[in-house]
């Protein structure tokens, strides 16, 4: 298979990368109009990553209610995302690389992805990264299958940065990542 598609993307380069799903995906109801981060590219070739824009209506400290921590009032507006439809019940933190836990894993220089239960600890204390969202569950691809999806049109791939990761949500982020998406084709074309 072909390591450069039309996105002229090379599939080993998606790791930290934005997916934003085009319209022939408008069909699928867990990727609709989704944002996804890939945090993680396996040397089998299976990739997995987070939604970034479909909050749930479960929040954070009802979560912390769950394991017996108090959280902070501060986070009480602090909802968990619906990170995809793998392991649904996995709680993950994706969060800036100034902050870590026991079970930290590097994506970027900029970004990592914790799941320990210390981390809710350390939420709960006050002790959180300069940017973060929490959530349940994980989009991942086989070896190919995404490959296939984005040289099929069903995904534009966009850089990252913390700004597109953690500063919009739902709807707003979709606009923002395709915004971000189209600017760099046209970047490419000037």
């Amino acid at each position: 298979m072909a390591d450069h598609y039309q996105t002229g993307v090379r599939m080993e380069d998606l790791k930290g990368k934005l997916l934003i799903a085009t319209p022939m995906l408008d069909t699928d109801v867990v990727f609709h109009h989704s944002v996804v981060y890939i945090y993680e590219a396996r040397k089998g070739g299976e990739h997995v990553g987070v939604i970034l824009n479909k909050p749930s209506e479960f929040k954070c400290t009802s979560l912390g209610a769950l394991k017996g921590i108090d959280f902070s009032p501060i986070l009480e507006n602090e909802v968990i995302h619906k990170g995809g439809p793998v392991s649904d019940t996995s709680i993950l933190l994706l969060h800036t690389s100034e902050w870590t836990s026991t079970n930290t894993i590097t994506a970027t220089d900029d970004v990592c992805m914790t799941s320990d239960s210390l981390m809710l600890e350390k939420l709960a204390m006050g002790n959180a990264p300069d940017g973060w969202r929490m959530f349940a569950g994980m989009s991942l691809w086989q070896t190919g299958q995404l490959e296939d999806e984005i040289a099929r049109g069903g995904w534009l791939v966009a850089d990252a940065n913390n700004h597109s990761i953690f500063d919009y949500a739902t709807e707003e982020q979709y606009v923002k990542a395709i915004e971000l998406a189209a600017s760099k084709t046209f970047a490419n074309y000037l």
